[in-house]
């Protein structure tokens, strides 16, 4: 900016009406569906209807032109876009139809048409015409929801009077044009607007010969188009009270669908949770058939071997002898624990069961290997090794089947926790919180009061981040430094705290004004209008190079030197400080004439055009007519000679 020009913020919605700006991106930082003021992932289509809706009211109440277009660009009407968002955290996508079906929007929007194209730059360009055809025939702005799974952006076509202005609304953040949150994107034309969204909505082209991904690429491949137009009228208070008890009825259904699905889900988990132990008695069962089946299994055998005379049921009585071999054999197997030899008190698997019947049949042999002896109740008997064998076989069957209801037991017990740690896990699911620990005080805190810093991700609560915000801004100091990151040397990139996470900590309105007021000073300069006493960020190169500052406020326009800080009439004479361009100019305008002696204005007020210089030292005689010098001199006669030769080449009265 060249020295002695004026500072005047540019009407940026002026240019856009006027076609001359191009490509127009309006972004606020931290506003977007995945910020705490949007909603979530699947939000965009419940931002992009609210966006049409609000857009369309604008131009009901009747703004027009750059006026809509200022207001669509005030961080407000961002916020009043996203707000429906805030209550909506569902990770399912709602189709716009479904959407539409809510009587804030059936009431105020009305689908004209519905289209399905490929995603290619000559479908956009023709869907975007009809929307322009629309427009200029109805006189008034139409939007579009475009919908690309899992993707959905509003266009508006606003109703101008001069050249063409497409509103293009994205509420997901984009790397390229605005990573910082959602954005409003005003295109001049059809073809620049197409364009835009055939980029946007670009996709490779060989997915569609991946016969895996067939579906799911035709779904990239294709958009859908609603076109919405306002309803004619807002309705009367009659229609607006029922819009109000529709909309009260069918939440009042859904809560009803929700208390009784949320009791079938409590009928079907009791269900559950009842054949999930039949399921387990009946597995107890058969374990404990198999174990009967056993002991059915060994007793077979026994009775089989006495009938053949090969293996012989234990004597009731055995000696000492016995005894001893039959502790030696079964130190080599596995023991008993006391509780479940406790709870098999009915069983006896000792060879010393003082309980069992004497068996009386058979024949009584010596042994010369082993020398046991076995007597009856009645007379002592002699066992051989195979007799022993016999009754070890016995002993092992009943060690087999204690085993079994042993780990029936145990085999209940653990389902029985296992079915209970399950069903702790599953609560613990949907109730456990998502916890951190604070990089200041070091407690854990529940990450709904998380205060993340970027870039580095420390992070801290919101208490703590509070207090450290507010003591480097009452200190002045800018920019705040992550407090973790202050105390690592050697982090090349340390996190700051930017504005989104300084709305989030409940700064008061003072501390949040010197916080901006930091924030803008490192590039623009605070200027105060004396005339309508505002204040206003101007950048500050320009402003040191500015000779005369303008209040850029719209209807103010005051004017007033940098220097001397006098005011400055637009269009007015050349400023200067001490007054002479403005007697100058004055001068010019008035026809008054310079002493050609001492520089003195002169005014004729009336007479000859001889003018005689009264100040001091001077006495020059000039004439008013020409402005030329005639004499300097004090001599009446020198005067009288030369005033006789001036005038006879110039005229000394001046005749109107």
């Amino acid at each position: 900016m060249a020295r002695g020009d004026v500072v005047k913020t540019p009407d940026v919605p002026e240019m856009i009406m006027a076609g001359s700006m191009g490509e127009v991106v309006v972004s606020h930082a931290g506003r977007s569906q995945y910020s705490r003021i949007g909603g979530g992932v699947s939000a965009c289509g419940l931002a992009a209807l609210n966006c049409a809706r609000v857009i369309l009211d604008m131009e009901r109440t009747g703004l027009r032109n750059e006026n809509i277009i200022r207001e669509i660009m005030k961080r407000e009407t961002l916020e009043e876009v996203l707000r429906p968002c805030l209550s909506w955290s569902r990770p399912a996508h709602l189709d716009v139809e479904e959407i539409y079906k809510a009587p804030v929007f059936n009431k105020s929007l009305k689908l004209v048409m519905f289209a399905y194209e490929h995603s290619g730059l000559g479908e956009f360009t023709q869907i975007l015409s009809h929307l322009s055809n629309h427009t200029r025939d109805t006189r008034s702005s139409t939007c579009a929801i475009i919908t690309r799974p899992p993707e959905i952006v509003a266009c508006v076509k606003l109703a101008t009077n001069k050249s063409d202005v497409f509103v293009i609304f994205d509420s997901h953040p984009r790397p390229q044009k605005h990573p910082n949150g959602a954005a409003f994107i005003f295109q001049p034309s059809v073809v620049a607007a197409a364009s835009y969204l055939a980029e946007l909505f670009s996709y490779d082209d060989r997915l569609l010969m991946d016969s895996s991904v067939q579906w799911q690429a035709q779904l990239l491949a294709h958009f859908s188009a609603h076109i919405f137009t306002a309803r004619d009228t807002m309705g009367t208070t009659a229609e607006l009270a029922e819009a109000v008890l529709e909309a009260s009825l069918e939440v009042l259904n859904l809560r009803a669908r929700v208390l009784e699905l949320e009791s079938h889900a409590g009928d079907l988990e009791v269900e559950n949770t009842q054949l999930s132990e039949d399921v387990t008695r009946l597995e107890d069962d058969i374990m404990e058939l198999k174990a009967k089946n056993l002991r059915n299994d060994s007793r077979l055998r026994k009775s089989e071997g006495a009938a053949n005379g090969e293996l012989i049921p234990p004597a009731a009585h055995c000696t000492n002898n016995l005894s001893s071999i039959s502790e030696k054999v079964r130190g080599k197997m596995p023991a008993i624990p006391t509780e479940r030899a406790s709870q098999s008190s009915p069983r006896s698997y000792g060879l010393n069961d003082r309980s069992a019947k004497p068996w009386n049949g058979g024949s009584r042999q010596a042994s010369s290997r082993t020398g046991l002896n076995c007597s009856s109740s009645d007379e002592p008997m002699d066992m051989d090794d195979f007799t022993v064998a016999a009754i070890l076989l016995t002993q092992a069957d009943q060690l087999k089947d204690a085993d079994a209801m042993y780990a029936a037991e145990q085999q209940r017990k653990f389902d029985e926790e296992d079915h209970y740690l399950k069903r702790q896990m599953h609560d613990l699911k949907y109730t456990a919180l998502d916890v951190f620990e604070c990089g200041i005080c070091f407690d854990q805190f529940n990450r709904d009061v998380v205060a993340e810093v970027e870039p580095c991700g420390h992070r801290f609560c919101r208490e703590c981040a509070r207090n450290y915000a507010v003591s480097k801004v009452e200190g002045h100091r800018y920019p705040i430094p992550c407090p973790l990151c202050m105390g690592d040397k050697a982090r090349k990139d340390p996190g700051a705290i930017d504005d989104s996470l300084i709305q989030q900590l409940g700064l008061s309105e003072k501390q949040y004004a010197i916080f901006v007021e930091m924030q803008m000073a490192a590039f623009s300069i605070i200027l105060h209008c004396r005339k309508c006493e505002n204040s206003v960020f101007v950048d500050k190169q320009e402003y040191e190079a500015a000779k005369i500052l303008v209040c850029p406020l719209q209807g103010c326009n005051y004017a007033w030197c940098k220097a001397c800080s006098q005011k400055i009439e637009i269009g007015g004479p050349q400023h200067s400080c001490d007054g002479s361009a403005e007697l100058k100019h004055l001068m010019d305008q008035k026809g008054w004439k310079y002493c050609p002696g001492c520089q003195t204005p002169a005014e004729k007020i009336d007479g000859c055009n001889h003018m005689t210089c009264m100040s001091p030292g001077c006495n020059t005689h000039f004439c008013y007519g020409c402005g030329e010098a005639i004499t300097q001199s004090i001599r009446r006669q020198e005067i009288h000679s030369d005033l006789s030769a001036h005038y006879r080449r110039c005229r000394l009265f001046d005749y109107t």
